[in-house]
């Protein structure tokens, strides 16, 4: 996975994403980290997305929320955090979907996409929202 080939904005999602991560006190920085921080955007990005394919994009953040609280938190010092091979099965997937469609980078809407392509709690809260790719 190349980072320079996501757009800043899918870079800052991502960082966001781990900021999520060690705000919850989660060791591991999964798919449901990215969702949240796409959902939580005060933009809005990926609501209008969800909202005009059709989903219910309240539904999904309110799934993702319950995803993210399910996961094993670690107390003390929790040092590292890193990403789990679900989230870098996501990325990759996102890379392939922008390469198809002729995209030099990879956006969010392609991030989402791969979020509902790969198995993952992200997976089930999209689909909880009425969201497919």
């Amino acid at each position: 996975m190349d980072l320079e080939k996501f757009t800043e904005r899918s870079r800052g999602f991502l960082q966001a994403a781990q900021t999520i991560a060690m705000r919850e006190s989660h060791q591991q920085l999964a798919p449901e980290h990215l969702l949240k921080a796409l959902m939580d955007d005060d933009q809005g990005m990926a609501s209008n997305l969800i909202s005009a394919a059709g989903g219910n994009a309240k539904r999904v953040a309110e799934a993702v929320d319950g995803a993210i609280a399910k996961l094993p938190k670690v107390s003390g010092d929790s040092g590292q955090t890193y990403m789990d091979r679900t989230l870098g099965q996501v990325l990759s997937e996102a890379e392939k979907l922008s390469k198809k469609a002729g995209d030099s980078f990879v956006t969010v809407e392609r991030i989402l996409m791969a979020l509902n392509m790969v198995k993952s709690k992200a997976k089930d809260a999209l689909d909880a929202g009425g969201v497919n790719a």
